[in-house]
């Protein structure tokens, strides 16, 4: 069956948002500019951590998620410290009705120590009703390398 020019439009969109997505982690250490981190966000998105045991390992409830706000925060305290490079990500899979996307991520994390290592992540991201622009992340982390990034932070 063939798409519809409107769904297939709305599925670029949603690709092209989450790819700039995902880029800003690497643009915003980049650039210094950890306002980029929002960029792709509308104002009212939440972040959400998976599995449970990663907020919990920071003393936070399982149901516990980051606002813009908060999340640029602690982001701007990462990139002091740390920079993520080689953002890649794959087995992307979009859902036009559902206006949602997921997707696998390795990046190389690079400390200022010198130390490196890679962070795999799934993203599943909710998109606005044009799909320009992401309302819900729910990121599953590798919890090992997500402690590591909040000592080096720390």
């Amino acid at each position: 069956m063939a798409s519809s020019p409107s769904s297939t439009n709305l599925r670029e969109r949603i690709e092209a948002t989450a790819r700039a997505f995902l880029s800003a982690y690497e643009e915003g250490g980049a650039q210094d500019d950890a306002s980029i981190i929002n960029r792709d966000v509308t104002a009212e998105c939440t972040r959400h951590l998976l599995p449970a045991s990663v907020p919990q390992a920071y003393g936070l409830p399982a149901d516990f998620f980051f606002d813009t706000k908060t999340y640029q925060e602690t982001f701007a305290k990462d990139i002091k410290v740390l920079k993520f490079r080689n953002n890649i990500s794959a087995n992307l899979v979009i859902d036009t009705e559902a206006r949602r996307a997921a997707f696998t991520s390795i990046a190389a994390v690079h400390a200022n120590s010198g130390e490196s290592y890679p962070a795999e992540l799934a993203w599943f991201l909710y998109f606005n009703e044009d799909g320009s622009k992401v309302k819900k992340v729910v990121e599953f982390c590798d919890k090992d390398v997500i402690l590591k990034m909040a000592n080096t932070a720390a």
